[in-house]
């Protein structure tokens, strides 16, 4: 009996916890949307005839982004995992898996595009990328909210899904980029800055 007691016990330390846990990924978001809304701003000026870049400096704009946000990324990662009295929550790892799992889910899905692009000998799929990144944040975000319990993450996940239709709407139109910045904005960076908020107050 006293056994039964003590596991219902533990289940509600796990629940609570999964309630207030710490999440501990929110300046991982943050910088995110940062990084690469910045460079779609800068994708769409020279895009405008703003800035001098063309032909192969698009695609050397945005290794360069990937590279700004791995040094960014490593660089928290080391400072989190120096950080004293750091503590891990259900809450933290269901985050922590969720958006691991998007950001490969990311780069799988741009290489299985580009197959069906290939095969079908049809770039014009390609316009399909866009839209399924924010329908794959939508599950990230809904996911978390119900692993971490936090209510306002399934605002997160409708815009994500809300953004992806408009991303599709745009598919082909020259708003489409900036458009995608100011959504990462909201859907990345705001969301991350509340969780390190969150975060500071524990």
């Amino acid at each position: 009996m006293t056994d039964v007691r003590e596991d219902i016990s533990y289940m509600r330390q796990l629940v609570e916890q999964g309630r207030k846990g710490q999440i501990l990924g929110g300046a991982f978001l943050a910088a995110a949307g940062l990084v690469f809304g910045a460079t779609c701003v800068l994708d769409w000026a020279a895009r405008s005839g703003l800035l001098p870049i063309s032909g192969w400096g698009f695609l050397y704009l945005w290794l360069g982004a990937f590279a700004v946000f791995g040094v960014i990324w490593f660089a928290l990662y080391v400072r989190l995992r120096s950080l004293p009295g750091t503590t891990t929550s259900s809450s933290n790892a269901a985050f922590g898996v969720a958006w691991s799992a998007i950001a490969i889910a990311v780069f799988v899905a741009l290489a299985a595009i580009e197959i069906v692009a290939a095969v079908i000998h049809a770039p014009i799929v390609l316009n399909a990328y866009v839209p399924m990144i924010f329908v794959l944040y939508g599950v990230a975000w809904f996911t978390s909210a119900a692993m971490a319990r936090r209510p306002w993450m399934y605002w997160a996940a409708a815009c994500s899904f809300a953004f992806a239709l408009i991303m599709a709407a745009l598919a082909e139109n020259r708003f489409q980029i900036p458009v995608m910045g100011l959504a990462l904005l909201l859907l990345l960076t705001l969301p991350g800055l509340r969780l390190v908020s969150e975060e500071a107050k524990q």
